[in-house]
């Protein structure tokens, strides 16, 4: 074993007891070239194994599940294995489980995390720059959607297999009743926020049970001076968040907080959006994955009409366009360099030259560029978003919980809930996480 492959395994050592359990989602490696029973001519089965931290019902899966069958009327023999295990500490505590037993699958799903840049230093990954590029599809991607799957260092190890862009929908009405005007920067949203708690109006409905919605709004400020500069040093410590721009993100986020719902942090995500649905808010941070719950047809009556977005306002020393904000791919797919050549390369390249075709039918927004000919299938909404995703800049505001190491997001979420509740001051909440970070970096 080499040094960097025993890297990847220090932590994971105590799984391979349970290995052996798990043995059915290993690597089409050991299974493909097993004969159908009872006859020599049948054609071989060749099994593809995928482990999903996806929603069994959620369109993903439902269109892989779909190009498979497709894929496999053309190859005899072939079965894709997808097991899913959405919930994502179980997932991961599986994942680890068979990458330390050797019996890691053909594909697997994965942030562009730390753990991922385990796998990634142990060659156990996939080049998915150098694949795509060697197919013909690395440009038929949204540029957003390839960053956001990059390790710090730029490097692609991950494929992006959704899209989406994140906006504040605000009630029309609320802003029309009290003179306000759209935010261009984040100091109008803190301005207008503040004319709306005077008039006894909740600005803001988060979700803090999950804690990243709250997370974004420290984000803010340092997407717009550095970039993901900012967080990607945070995150290696090589910057400190009692730096110039750790600081805005902290003084931010205590401003901020003060506008976000009584009772915010015990508030879970269905609560917040039906805060904002019910018009109980005036403002809801949330992603184009919710296209669904604001179109007109599904807006409560009091509502129909009257709910429209806005993206991330900018600051006076912005160094980042208007046209770029935050947004996501979603967790990446990674494929098992040992097994990719073959099989799981011919199934993969294909599932990505038809991904768009089936994926964008289900309503959803393709990582691959895509068109519509038949607008007539699509909600306005969705029409909408569409060509404000064709018009984006070229990289996502980076969500910091994807960079932070795990001991580190676990601090992080715990006081950035406290910041945004006034219990902390920004200069205490900087103090901390440097500590934090200082910590875990000297610990590697």
């Amino acid at each position: 074993m080499t040094k960097k492959t025993s890297k990847v395994f220090t932590g994971l050592a105590i799984f391979s007891l349970a290995a052996t359990a798990l043995a059915g989602c290993g690597s089409s490696a050991d299974n493909k070239n097993t004969n159908t029973a009872g006859s020599s001519d049948a054609p071989k089965e060749q099994t593809v194994t995928w482990l999903s931290a996806r929603p069994e019902n959620g369109a993903i899966v439902q269109t892989i599940r779909e190009l498979a069958d497709r894929f496999a009327a053309d190859h005899p023999g072939f079965k894709l294995d997808l097991q899913v295990t959405a919930d994502r500490p179980s997932y991961l505590t599986k994942l680890r489980t068979l990458v330390a037993s050797g019996q890691m699958p053909d594909f697997i799903d994965s942030d562009a995390d730390p753990f991922a840049q385990e796998l990634v230093n142990a060659g156990l990954l996939v080049d998915m720059e150098k694949f795509l590029k060697d197919e013909g599809l690395y440009d038929k991607f949204y540029e957003p959607a390839l960053k956001y799957q990059e390790l710090p260092d730029g490097s692609l190890y991950l494929l992006p297999m959704e899209y989406h862009m994140e906006m504040t929908w605000y009630n029309k009405k609320i802003f029309a009743d009290n003179k306000l005007a759209v935010p261009k920067t984040l100091d109008d949203l803190l301005a207008v926020s503040q004319v709306l708690k005077d008039k006894g109006i909740t600005p803001i409905a988060v979700d803090g049970v999950d804690v990243w919605p709250v997370l974004r709004y420290a984000a803010m400020y340092p997407f717009r001076t550095t970039g993901n500069q900012f967080i990607r040093d945070l995150s290696q410590g090589k910057a400190k968040m009692s730096d110039e721009a750790g600081m805005q993100a902290a003084t931010f986020a205590a401003q901020i907080g003060k506008y976000f719902q009584e009772g915010f942090a015990t508030t879970d995500y269905t609560t917040a959006k039906n805060m904002f649905l019910n018009g109980e808010a005036a403002m809801y941070n949330m992603g184009t994955w919710e296209i669904p719950s604001f179109v007109e047809e599904s807006l409560p009556e009091g509502l129909k009409g009257n709910v429209d977005y806005f993206y991330l306002p900018t600051t006076s020393n912005a160094v980042t366009p208007e046209n770029e904000f935050f947004g996501n791919s979603g967790i990446g797919l990674g494929a098992s360099a040992k097994t990719f050549d073959g099989l799981p390369k011919e199934f993969l390249s294909y599932v990505l030259k038809n991904y768009s075709d089936v994926y964008v039918a289900k309503q959803q927004m393709s990582p691959l560029k895509f068109t519509i000919d038949d607008e007539s299938k699509f909600s306005g909404l969705f029409l909408r978003i569409k060509k404000d995703m064709d018009n984006y800049g070229s990289e996502f505001a980076k969500p910091w919980d994807t960079l932070l190491d795990p001991n580190t997001n676990s601090v992080m979420s715990d006081l950035i809930t406290k910041l945004t509740m006034g219990f902390l001051t920004p200069d205490e909440f900087a103090k901390q996480i440097d500590d934090a970070i200082a910590k875990n970096t000297a610990s590697k």
